[in-house]
């Protein structure tokens, strides 16, 4: 299996079987990813997979909240589409970015955000059950273990890290929630500047189960690619039974399995 992971938005894939990760429709390289496609700019997301035989992992779409005419406030989703363009899986980002970091503005993402009400099981992909999370989400361990204890092998997040916190945190946040949940980690991140308060890190990669990077982007736009090998998670998990261990009677059920 080789996926594709963009930086902005912007990304390639190689060969069957397939699967994408960016942070945004992907506009800009369509002539790269797909030569014959031919498609009105509106209908991209849903015409691609079908053109390109792709699923397609598109984080940060704003989908409107309940009572959008009283509170004029969006969901923040992380959309799943398969290779026949249908949309499988629907996340809406449970943890909302309301910080003050020196040197990088603040963000009251609670502002103009409803908190998605739960989690969304696993879904089994052409790469592997795949857990769905944004962004920020990724600073909360329970939220990965209990993806990873519902059966998730790879756990995305299509991010917007800022530039003081991305150098500081964003690979070893992502590093971490590999090695304790035994899975791949797959992190598409947009880059450039917003407007003059905001920028983005960029700087996508995958990590892989033992936390090793095994591909990355720079902070500008770009690809990379990486293979996943389910064999190699298998035998991790078999050779460190980490979630055999566990001590749920000693500190709960932080992480416990989906229902």
């Amino acid at each position: 299996m080789v996926l594709a992971v963009s930086s902005c938005r912007t990304y390639s894939l190689s060969r069957r079987p397939r699967l994408g990760f960016i942070t945004r429709p992907p506009h800009q390289l369509l002539s790269f990813l797909c030569p014959g496609l031919r498609t009105p700019r509106p209908s991209v997301p849903c015409a691609l997979p079908r053109e390109c035989g792709l699923w397609l992992s598109l984080g940060g779409f704003h989908e409107r909240g309940q009572d959008w005419e009283q509170t004029q406030k969006i969901y923040n989703c992380h959309v799943l589409l398969n290779s026949k363009g249908s949309v499988v899986a629907t996340y809406r980002k449970t943890h909302l970015c309301d910080v003050e970091i020196p040197g990088q503005g603040p963000m009251r993402e609670s502002n103009s955000t409803l908190p998605g009400p739960s989690l969304e099981s696993p879904v089994s992909t052409p790469a592997g059950k795949i857990g769905l999370a944004i962004c920020y989400d990724m600073r909360f361990p329970e939220l990965s273990l209990a993806l990873a204890q519902a059966g998730a092998e790879i756990l995305t997040y299509p991010s917007a890290f800022g530039s003081v916190t991305g150098p500081a945190h964003w690979e070893v946040l992502l590093r971490a929630r590999a090695i304790e949940t035994q899975c791949y980690v797959v992190a598409a991140a947009q880059c450039g500047r917003h407007h003059e308060k905001r920028a983005s890190y960029g700087h996508s990669m995958v990590v892989d189960p033992w936390g090793t990077v095994v591909a990355r982007c720079s902070e500008g736009p770009g690809l990379c690619l990486a293979r996943i090998d389910l064999s190699y998670l298998r035998q991790l998990r078999q050779h460190l039974p980490v979630f055999q261990h566990r001590r749920p009677d000693l500190y709960g059920n932080l992480g416990h399995p989906l229902s």
